[in-house]
């Protein structure tokens, strides 16, 4: 059975004139090995909101499975 690890990271960027946003990344592991990474930069837009079935989907293709959701 694999090893999962799961490390979600977020940025934080604060502008005077809009306000600023947070940005979400991370990486995931199976058997130590970094399989997916992100690292977040948060700015004034265009800022990504990574849920935990972001996470997972990836997880889930990684290991072979063909994942749709509705």
């Amino acid at each position: 059975m694999a090893h999962i690890k799961i490390v979600r990271t977020s940025d934080w960027y604060d502008c005077e004139t809009c306000g600023g946003g947070s940005d979400d990344g991370g990486s995931i592991f199976v058997d130590g090995v970094c399989i997916w990474e992100k690292v977040p930069m948060g700015h004034c837009y265009g800022n990504e909101y990574l849920d935990d079935d972001f996470f997972y989907k990836k997880v889930l293709e990684h290991l072979g499975h063909t994942v749709e959701v509705d």
